[in-house]
């Protein structure tokens, strides 16, 4: 798989940029734009919705929307927000009864889907009139939402999974921080450490992204390029993988799985609730801040157990793109760049939907960020120097997928059937679904 070595070379100027001794504005253009309007225009009342998996999300998002109004009196925003799996099926029905928002917070994973069922807009011509200002920066930053050569999403900041760490529990169970090669044996050895010295659980159990991430180390992928079958042909790689679950499970190293199902909030997870040495369970880097809020201290990040190599990857946190529907595109896209470019927005959200990727804006935080986001900058710099490319988005079965496979990692970690059983029943159903649901 190919390596990222120059993104990692941009991560490393934009690392240095942060850094720097110098500032810069990039709200003069919406400054003057809002002072060219008058009382007299007519309000444009905006949609959009968007995924919020803690309080502290619906209060970044309002808080950029009330900044947005503030430069712009005539275009009002009125944002739904929705919580956990239910996200995307609000996106699906309303998607089915063309009544998608004109802003639309679209996962990477589910961009092709949507622009290809010609349910988005381009946002080339905004480009080009510099509506959406992308003047110096690098493609790679919005290459998930390029479909067929054209441009359908902003990228509203950058991510990386992360398995988050308590360095508290750790110290008292005499483990030592993992580093950026952290195998899973020693991480398995970790586990018992922390049980044995701590009395608290290890971890929760691994999730869909670790499965992933864990092909990924072995050189394959969930998909295979065609995105008409699987990417693995030896189901050992998921024998393995859940056998090795079962048996942390059994030794009483993870939180039951039970307890783990009825987990709607981030807040609410086992590990921000400082049951957990280890915090797994699919979080994402821009997160830290829920966690460290509710631990009331700093913790640490590292990648994955066994992915020092080609296993992980940075992704764009969301896309924010236009529904085709729209009445006010030009107005929805005056908002979506504001949400990324607006140096006042971005200090309001201080990389809590990921860090910026616009040079400018880059430069204009220098001064506003915090020791917690300096740590996730760094973190980000060593995943783009030792990982891999992202995969390419889902096809379009993806969401069914995906709930496949949830559903006998459950029968499987529930102890209904064996991994092996759970390898063939998973091959049968996914390849089935994607011979019929391929694009």
């Amino acid at each position: 798989m190919q390596r990222i070595r120059w993104i990692g070379v941009l991560a490393g100027i934009l690392l240095i940029a942060v850094l720097a001794g110098y500032g810069y504005s990039l709200d003069l253009k919406d400054k003057e734009a809002s002072a060219s309007r008058t009382s007299s225009e007519p309000v444009i009342t905006l949609r959009m919705t968007y995924w919020a998996g803690s309080q502290l999300t619906i209060d970044k998002n309002t808080a950029v929307i009330a900044l947005f109004e503030q430069a712009y009196p005539h275009i009002k925003i009125e944002a739904e927000s929705i919580s956990g799996e239910a996200y995307d099926d609000r996106l699906i029905v309303m998607a089915a009864t063309n009544s998608l928002p004109d802003v639309v917070r679209i996962d990477y994973s589910n961009m092709a889907r949507y622009a290809k069922k010609n349910l988005l807009l381009p946002l080339d011509p905004y480009i080009i009139d510099q509506t959406i200002d992308l003047e110096g920066v690098h493609p790679v930053y919005n290459a998930g939402a390029m479909v067929n050569g054209k441009q359908y999403g902003l990228n509203i900041g950058n991510n990386a999974l992360v398995m988050f760490y308590d360095k508290e529990l750790l110290e008292e169970a005499k483990v030592k921080p993992p580093t950026s090669h952290y195998s899973w044996e020693q991480y398995e050895n970790d586990l018992r450490a922390v049980k044995n010295q701590t009395g608290r659980y290890g971890d929760t159990h691994l999730t869909q992204q670790h499965f992933r991430v864990w092909l990924r180390s072995n050189g394959v992928s969930l998909y295979n390029e065609a995105q008409d079958g699987l990417g693995y042909e030896d189901d050992r790689l998921w024998i393995e993988f859940f056998t090795r679950q079962l048996r942390w499970q059994r030794e009483g190293l993870l939180t039951p799985l039970s307890q783990e199902l009825e987990t709607r909030n981030l807040e609410d997870g086992p590990f921000p609730r400082g049951q957990t040495a280890f915090g797994g369970y699919s979080y994402w880097s821009n997160q830290i801040d829920i966690l460290e809020k509710e631990l009331d201290k700093q913790v640490g990040l590292a990648p994955y157990p066994g992915a020092g190599g080609h296993g992980m990857f940075i992704k764009p946190s969301f896309f924010h793109s236009i529904a085709k529907s729209s009445k006010h595109p030009y107005e929805a896209a005056l908002f979506i760049n504001f949400y990324t470019n607006n140096l006042d927005a971005a200090k309001s959200l201080n990389a809590y939907f990921g860090v910026p990727y616009n040079p400018k804006v880059i430069k204009g935080l220098q001064e506003t960020f915090t020791d917690t986001q300096r740590n996730v900058l760094a973190y980000l710099s060593q995943v783009e120097k030792d990982g891999s490319l992202i995969d390419p988005p889902d096809p379009i079965a993806g969401p069914a997928i995906n709930q496949l496979y949830k559903s006998i990692s459950n029968e499987i970690l529930f102890e209904r059937i064996s991994p092996e059983a759970g390898a063939a029943k998973f091959r049968m159903e996914a390849s089935a679904w994607l011979e019929v649901k391929s694009d």
